[in-house]
Formats: structure tokens, C-alpha cells, sequence
């Protein structure tokens, strides 16, 4: 039972190991092929064990036959112990048997000065009312020596065929599902936020002629959904900007009435905050629309410090009402190709994340070195998940925000080939940009 036991284990982890399909098939067939190779080399072994045991015993036979021949045929008072010599040994005996004896034993030999294998057969006559014991012996060193030569090169042999096999199947495989990962390559360097045309072509397999015709058909209305839905928050977004300047323009001019009560101002002020998130919500669309859009082409070499610098100051007297210390350690700076407004609202949105989220008497640690950029800040909010850390309106509970500022500099950095990856440590909580 251990060997299937093996089987079942190999085969559980085969299962739960994730690998590629030409891989997976090829020790698959490995595992089924190993033992009926086993199990063949094994019957071969054993056939030709018998086969040659088979051989010397009939060699025994014929001696002996010839020795009885012989023996017969000597005179009466002709001592046949003086017949003694290496292929057949004569000896008185009490005992009388009609039965042959075949038995495998060791003898000495003198040249090899050590104990060898021999075949041995024993018979019992009588010669002048005399009982002898007869013993006929064939060295079987040589038939062993043949057998492992015959077993090497059936192993070679073997090996040979497995190995030659297993190059043919490679190939086939990689022939019959060259279609196929074709496909799949399109598939994963597809990219409906660039528009990309896709086309699967007509394979001569059946199976994957009908994947193709349901990956064609299944990208174009993708393709043709995404351009829908795009296109729709577009023009939706640039129809609100215009209601919403009017309203806010209208708002403004109510809020210098005086005749206004102060229940009055304190409801046309919310009304007034609400269109002004309600304006920031819409640009921030627009401009997300804009990035996936590819519409920002003019790439320039900006100065991380340099832009970091001019935010420090932007946002100071923020820090400065919360107690916030901050600190800028710069190694070397980063000279990175980008769009200059893409540039400003990548590291003013990362630094005004850092400000609204962080605790009273908190801290912002900047590190810049050539090739990446790192912004740490305390927080009284745990670790974001990763289900809502760059996903549109997704925000904490305390948030004051529309929830689009992370998911703003995912669209910058995806747009312009930059890593960012996000950790956390105790109430620490970093960003940091490296190039992809």
C-alpha cells in the first residue's frame, strides 16, 4: 500500500500546487508512466533470470548425461574416484536416490581467491553394488555478468525511450497549445483603459476555435461598455459643472443678504459646503476621466524635492493646527518624467492624505532618494485593507473627504509606469513610489 499512498500524496500536492498546464500533463504522464515502466523492467528482469537459470541447468543436464554415458561404458574394476576434476565431483555415498538435485551454492576459486555463485546438480548411481554421489557444477559468474550488462542496457534503453518520449510530448504540447497561449497572452496584456483593439484569431482546434469566437465576442461588448460608461461620465460631469457654478453663484449672493436670519445662513451655508464637495467630487471625476483618457501627453522631468517643497508650504498652517511635526530627509532626488500637473496632484494628495488622516501632535516623515519616494504618517485609523485602499469612494467612517484621493494617484501612478505600495506598523502608515 505505500507506494499508492505515495501516489495519493504526489497527486494531492500536484492538485494544490499551482504550475503551468505543459508542466502539470508532463508529470502527470511521468507518474504514470514510471511504474509501468518499473513493473516492465521488473518482468524483464525476472524473464530473463529464469531464462538463463533455464540455460545453465540444461548445460547441467547434458553433462550429466554425457558423464553417465561415459561411466557406462568404463570397465568394471576402473576407479572412478581418480575421474574427479573441476566439472564433476565423485564420492562414495550411503545414501541411494533416483531423484535429481538442483541447488545454487558457493565454492572457492582459487584465481578469484574468493567464494563465487555455482549451479549445482547432484545425482546418485551405484557401480558395483557401490552408492556414489555425483555432483556436476557450472559457475554462473559469467551468466551474471552478462544478465547485468543485458539489465544496464535495457535501463539505457529505457531511459532512452522515457526521455525521448517525453521530448515528443513536450513538443506536441507545446504545438497543440501554442493556440491557446496566444490567447491568453492577449488576454493578460489587455488594457480596455487604452482602448486597445483585440483581435483573437481563427485556430484549426475546434475547442479553442470556439474559446477564440467567445474571447472576440466577449471583448468587444466590454470594450464597447467601457467606451459607454466612459463616455457617459464624461459628458455627465461636464453637464453638472455648469448647474453647479450657477447654484453656488446663487448661494454666495444669498449668504451677503442681510435680511437673512441666522437660521437662514446656517441652512444656505450647508447648502453652499454641499455644492462645493459636490465641485470637487465632479473635478476629481473629470480628472480620473482625463488620466484614463491618456489626455495628459506633455511629459516633462520633474524635481521630487522641488515639488515636495512647494507643497511643505502650502500646507503648513494645516500641520500646524493639528501640532503635526514633520520631517524631509532627501539622499538624492528623483528626476521622474510626468506630466507637471499629474506631478502636483500626486504628491498633493498623498501629502494631504497624510495631514487629514493623522492625529493631533502626529507625525509626516518624507524620505527621497533617486528612484523613490516614501511618505509616512501617523494615524489614529488602523491599517487600510486592501479591498478599499485605491478604490473609488471607499473612506473611514471619520473621513471628511470624497473618498477619489488615493484612488487619483493609483489612475498617476498606473499612467506613468510607477509602483506604489502601501504598509503598516503599529499607527504608522507609508506609501512609497518606486518606477516600475
Amino acid at each position: 500500500m505505500a507506494p499508492a499512498i505515495n501516489l495519493l500524496t504526489i497527486d494531492k500536492h500536484i492538485q494544490s500546487s499551482t504550475m503551468k498546464l505543459l508542466t502539470r500533463t508532463t508529470i502527470y504522464y511521468l507518474l504514470f508512466s514510471l511504474p509501468l515502466l518499473l513493473l516492465s523492467g521488473w518482468l524483464l528482469y525476472f524473464n530473463i533470470e529464469k531464462s538463463l537459470r533455464h540455460e545453465i541447468d540444461e548445460e547441467l543436464q547434458y553433462s550429466k548425461e554425457l558423464w553417465l554415458h561415459h561411466l557406462n561404458n568404463l570397465p568394471a574394476d576402473k576407479n572412478i574416484l581418480e575421474l574427479n576434476n573441476p566439472f564433476i565431483q565423485i564420492e562414495k555415498t550411503n545414501a541411494v536416490s533416483n531423484s535429481l538435485f538442483l541447488t545454487d551454492t558457493l565454492l572457492y576459486e582459487p584465481l578469484e581467491k574468493e567464494l563465487v555463485p555455482y549451479r549445482s546438480l547432484t545425482v546418485f548411481i551405484k557401480r558395483n553394488n557401490q552408492p556414489y554421489k555425483l555432483s556436476f557444477q557450472r559457475s554462473v559468474v559469467e551468466q551474471e555478468d552478462v544478465f547485468k550488462n543485458l539489465i544496464l542496457l535495457m535501463s539505457m534503453v529505457f531511459g532512452g525511450l522515457l526521455l525521448l518520449f517525453l521530448l515528443i510530448n513536450l513538443y506536441i504540447n507545446k504545438k497543440l497549445w501554442k493556440p491557446f497561449n496566444t490567447s491568453l497572452e492577449k488576454i493578460t496584456s489587455l488594457n480596455m483603459q487604452q482602448l486597445q483593439q483585440v483581435h483573437f484569431d481563427k485556430a484549426n482546434i475546434k475547442e479553442f476555435n470556439a474559446l477564440n469566437t467567445s474571447l472576440n465576442a466577449m471583448t468587444n461588448k466590454m470594450q464597447a461598455d467601457y467606451l459607454s460608461m466612459k463616455t457617459f461620465t464624461q459628458n455627465a460631469s461636464h453637464e453638472i459643472q455648469t448647474p453647479l457654478a450657477i447654484i453656488q453663484s446663487k448661494l454666495e449672493l444669498l449668504l451677503q443678504d442681510s435680511r437673512l436670519t441666522e437660521q437662514q445662513t446656517v441652512a444656505i451655508s450647508s447648502a453652499f459646503e454641499a455644492t462645493q464637495r459636490l465641485s470637487k467630487l465632479n473635478h476629481a471625476l473629470l480628472l480620473i476621466t482625463k488620466i484614463e483618457n491618456n489626455q495628459f501627453t506633455a511629459l516633462e522631468k520633474m524635481s521630487m524635492k522641488a515639488i515636495v517643497e512647494k507643497y511643505e508650504s502650502f500646507f503648513v498652517e494645516m500641520m500646524d493646527e493639528k501640532k503635526i511635526a514633520f520631517s524631509i530627509t532627501i539622499k538624492a532626488d528623483w528626476q521622474l518624467l510626468i506630466h507637471p500637473l499629474l506631478a502636483d496632484m500626486l504628491v498633493s494628495n498623498l501629502f494631504s492624505n497624510a495631514i487629514r488622516y493623522n492625529k493631533q501632535q502626529g507625525e509626516i516623515i518624507i524620505t527621497i532618494r533617486d528612484g523613490s519616494f516614501e511618505i509616512i504618517n501617523t494615524s489614529t485609523i488602523h491599517a487600510i485593507g486592501a479591498a478599499k485602499l485605491f478604490h473609488r469612494f471607499a473612506k473611514s467612517d471619520t473621513a471628511t473627504g470624497n473618498g477619489l484621493g488615493l484612488a487619483i494617484v493609483k489612475e498617476i501612478c498606473d499612467a506613468n509606469n510607477i509602483t506604489i505600495q502601501y504598509s503598516f506598523d503599529n499607527t504608522y502608515h507609508q506609501f512609497k513610489l518606486t518606477p516600475l
